[in-house]
């Protein structure tokens, strides 16, 4: 279950933070849940997800970067558009074949942010 946190409490607690639009990484995020969320005036603003120590940051209104390299609109859809091949194209593969490949995908995603 998530907790509702504070942009500021990401800041200081996550030495390199991932920002990206809402929905641009849903099918690489696939299968993970968000450890906390933060909110706005208008409602919710954005949901954080740990990897392996990064955060990872998506929503309407994410946070900005931290410690990491900006990846382009294309770049970001490629990554998600490689995860969507995975999750619907391994024909009646199961999530136990499809989380490693996944979670394969998304620390090169991570290395790649963070390089």
């Amino acid at each position: 279950m998530k907790f509702k946190t504070t942009k500021r409490a990401i800041k200081e607690g996550y030495h390199k933070i991932i920002s990206v639009s809402y929905c641009s990484l849903q099918y690489l995020l696939k299968g993970i849940n968000p450890v906390a969320y933060s909110t706005r005036s208008e409602g919710w603003a954005c949901d954080y997800y740990d990897v392996d120590g990064i955060c990872i940051c998506e929503g309407y209104s994410p946070i900005s970067s931290q410690n990491t390299k900006e990846l382009s609109y294309d770049k970001i859809r490629e990554y998600d558009q490689k995860a969507k091949d995975i999750a619907y194209n391994m024909g009646s593969g199961s999530w136990y074949d499809i989380e490693p490949k996944l979670k394969d995908l998304l620390n090169e995603f991570v290395q790649e942010c963070t390089s």
